[in-house]
């Protein structure tokens, strides 16, 4: 692995004394020298792809001497790199001030065009973005705001063709870069490498699940002189040991940065930033703070390949980072123009078939039958009713499925799953199954996955309800992240987290999280209650906390209340019991408020509560 950095404002020129004796060993030292380093950059940047370069020395009296290294000038070749008159888009124009031969016997050697390392990287800008992120564990107040650095890439201009084949023409400058990038951000600006301007960005579209995102810069003129970087063919999926550049701003600096290596895995990963299952690639250069979000190209053709998203944080791996591949950067920018960038979802959960003889027992005939067992089927997906467990998927959209559940796709094996998210939600797909030993043909349309603890929620307020100083809030792995890590999470809950699945009568899993000590709430202690889910009120079901927050405004703001509201509460078959006085908690829910600093009973998710109306209008004629 080679990494370069390089000044793009540098230029190189050195003046040579009148050539005698000792002087004259000296300037063909140095000429050894600089012929030395010329073939060096060939060799480290690949000579096939940058435009001629001619180095003259001028002695007295002679000719000049000219090396060049020449490559194809065809379209396909510099499409990407050239810029106007063929000059290299950054300060790379590096030329002394050249001596001429006046007869004093100076002589130069003048760099008439030395491309910069970077040519036709030009492309890549840093982003700066202020970010405030929600307390999930206060969920009526925000964390302090601090700013972070990314990378991105710029891929159309302003009134230009979005790439992807859309036709769409871009309202705005329209930078790629990572999801994690902008999440939860409240001010973006972009720079360009080696630039002193910064220019104000916002959020275009998103997509959390593959961790991508485009970014909309308005100001005309803020990018007329950079080249938009060319995206590969969407089919495009690089080999193994196929040299690639990762260019970004690892931990700062105004000047970009080049990481060389190879690729070394192409395989479907876990996305840290979503917890979502997708296609990845593996590349041995780092991906540090800051790298994020920037292209990742072909060395070749420096064509766009990929976004980088993530590296390892462990020390025991070295030089590693992962990268959004080209085909889902191309799937993300089809889904916007759709209007739906979301990754689609079988709504399955699976068994892999490598025992023969679970295969037997499923009717499939030895060499003729492949596939994975349908375990179960997700309540409200669009499967629900036309796929059943016990079925066995051997096809999907025209694949054959493995009994490892992989699929050969983009010419390499790879999980079923990469398949699946080839196509976008509304698409139907057509299915070969096996079902009691008869194979049958169905069609399914495909939906966003709903599983139920949400993960890889950006972007967004936490929803809660505080009733009698009892806080609720729906589990989702962002508050199970407050604990640091899940292992010293609530056991119970993590086990929500990894085994539960959406049902009927149950769509969220709601938790009572804080219990803010009141007279209204004496005796329950957060040590005995906290963390429970609860399950019922009033003996009614709770499926979501929509659901709880209308069974409590029922039961408290009815015509003729009852005297007491009662929650059940419990971890797995252990139940315990909550009262609370109905004709108390208006009155108490305005004093908890003042007492622990809460601007509101609920957060903007739900309607206003009409049992609290008259303590609200109380408490504003007080101040």
């Amino acid at each position: 692995m080679a990494t370069v950095r390089h000044s793009m404002r540098k230029l190189a020129s050195s003046h040579l004394p009148k050539v005698t004796g000792f002087e004259a060993a000296s300037q063909r030292a140095h000429s050894q020298f600089l012929g030395s380093n010329l073939e060096r950059l060939s060799e480290v940047r690949g000579s096939s792809k940058y435009p001629s370069m001619m180095v003259r020395s001028a002695l007295p009296g002679q000719g000049a001497r000219a090396l060049s290294s020449q490559i194809p000038t065809s379209h396909h070749a510099l499409k990407g790199w050239e810029r106007e008159k063929n000059q290299p888009s950054f300060t790379t124009q590096a030329s002394a001030a050249a001596v001429a031969d006046k007869g004093d016997g100076a002589a130069t050697d003048v760099i008439e065009f030395l491309p910069d390392v970077l040519a036709g990287y030009n492309a890549a800008v840093k982003i700066l973005v202020t970010e405030q992120s929600p307390d999930w564990i206060n969920p009526w107040q925000t964390r302090t705001a601090h700013r972070r650095m990314g990378s991105g890439v710029l891929i159309a201009r302003k009134g230009e063709l979005m790439p992807g084949g859309t036709g769409e023409v871009a309202e705005a400058h329209i930078i790629l870069t990572a999801a994690h990038v902008i999440a939860n951000s409240t001010f973006i600006q972009v720079q360009l490498s080696d630039s002193p301007d910064r220019y104000m960005g916002r959020v275009h579209s998103v997509l959390h699940e593959c961790d991508l995102a485009l970014i909309a810069v308005d100001e005309d003129n803020s990018f007329e002189e950079v080249t938009p970087m060319t995206l590969a063919k969407p089919e495009t999926l690089p080999s193994l040991r196929d040299k690639v550049h990762v260019l970004g701003f690892p931990v700062g600096g105004d000047e970009v940065s080049i990481t060389e290596g190879v690729v070394s895995r192409v395989e479907v990963q876990t996305y840290s930033h979503s917890h979502t299952r997708a296609l990845a690639v593996t590349v041995d250069a780092a991906v540090n703070s800051g790298n994020s979000g920037g292209p990742v190209v072909f060395a070749e053709t420096g064509e766009l390949i990929g976004i980088a998203f993530q590296g390892y944080a462990g020390s025991h791996v070295e030089n590693q980072g992962h990268m959004v591949p080209i085909p889902l950067v191309h799937h993300f920018l089809q889904g916007v123009h759709r209007g739906s960038p979301r990754l689609p979802s079988l709504g399955v959960h699976l068994q892999l078939l490598q025992s023969p003889v679970l295969r037997r027992s499923l009717k499939m005939r030895e060499g003729e039958h492949t596939g994975v067992l349908i375990s179960r089927v997700d309540f409200g997906a669009s499967a629900r009713g036309v796929l059943l467990p016990g079925d066995v998927v051997m096809r999907i959209d025209g694949l054959p499925i493995a009994n490892d559940g992989s699929c050969v796709l983009y010419h390499r094996r790879l999980a079923l799953i990469s398949n699946v998210q080839r196509r976008f939600v509304g698409d139907k797909v057509p299915l070969m199954i096996l079902r009691d030993g008869a194979e049958m043909e169905v069609e399914i349309v495909l939906a966003t996955p709903a599983p139920l603890v949400p993960r890889g929620q950006y972007d967004l307020r936490p929803p809660f309800v505080l009733v009698g100083g009892l806080l609720f809030q729906p589990l989702s792995l962002e508050f199970l992240q407050s604990w640091g890590d899940l292992k010293d999470a609530p056991v119970h809950l993590v086990e929500e987290y990894y085994s539960s699945a959406v049902e009927e009568e149950r769509s969220e899993c709601v938790c009572l999280t804080q219990v803010l000590q009141d007279e209204v709430n004496l005796g329950y202690f957060w040590e005995s209650i906290g963390l429970e889910v609860v399950t019922f009120v009033n003996d009614q079901p709770v499926s979501s906390i929509q659901r709880l927050v209308e069974l409590l405004d029922a039961a408290i703001d009815a015509e003729f209340p009852e005297e007491y509201v009662t929650l059940r509460l419990g971890r797995g078959r252990v139940p315990q019991r909550v009262v609370l006085e109905v004709a108390k908690l208006a009155e108490a829910d305005q004093r908890i408020r003042e007492r622990y600093n809460i601007p509101k009973p609920r957060s903007e998710h739900f309607s206003p509560a009409k049992w609290l109306e008259g303590m609200e209008r109380l408490a504003k004629d007080r101040l």
